[in-house]
């Protein structure tokens, strides 16, 4: 296969990912089929299944490719860039930005209210975003540990803590549709709250 051919392949697979992802937040999981995404592109359904064999299939690059984007802005940082308080700032804003998009309000609104239908998206969702994202950061903070900045513990559980630390009290209300998107003075404010009670929690 040509370089350029492949280069080819790859923007079609992006555009079939984008099409499919209005698709899933516009008509939900059940509601969208493959003829639906395949009509939207202007294409077949069979060139469709040469890139996904399934729905589910699809779903799943889709969600893998949210959370690379995610660990793109997570860990776009040195290893050296910042004393641990900076390097959790930058962990605890990246989580509140990437998280309040309204991609991933909608695909998280979606997995929520299709995961009993359709228990796959919940495994899918976890193990393609959540599952990756916080073992990168418990295998972070397990460094940590190790140099006596974090007292001992189970890493993942601490990761954890701190996701749920980092997004407590503007995240979910903006979920259930209660709130407006937080000002940057407020993501601050969290922001320094959440690192600064994790680091109490945790200090050797």
């Amino acid at each position: 296969m040509s370089v350029a051919h492949s280069s080819k392949r790859e923007d079609r697979r992006e555009t079939i990912l984008d099409v499919a992802r209005d698709c899933f937040l516009a008509e939900g999981f059940a509601a969208t089929s493959m003829s639906t995404i395949a009509a939207r592109l202007g294409g077949s359904k069979g060139t469709l299944y040469n890139y996904f064999k399934s729905k589910e299939d699809l779903f799943a690059a889709m969600m893998q490719r949210q959370c690379g984007d995610l660990q793109e802005t997570l860990f776009d940082i040195g290893p050296d860039a910042g004393d641990v308080q900076a390097r959790l700032t930058h962990f605890a804003r990246s989580f509140l930005a990437h998280l309040m998009t309204p991609e991933a309000v909608g695909i998280q609104r979606l997995v929520v209210s299709e995961s009993e239908r359709f228990p796959e998206l919940g495994r899918v969702f976890y193990e393609s975003g959540p599952k990756i994202v916080l073992a990168r950061i418990g295998a972070y903070l397990e460094e940590l540990m190790d140099a006596g900045l974090l007292r001992r513990t189970d890493p993942l559980i601490a990761a954890q803590h701190f996701k749920d630390i980092a997004i407590s009290g503007i995240y979910w209300p903006r979920m259930w549709g209660i709130a407006a998107d937080p000002t940057p003075a407020e993501v601050d404010e969290q922001v320094a709250r959440a690192v600064d009670t994790f680091l109490r929690a945790y200090k050797p």
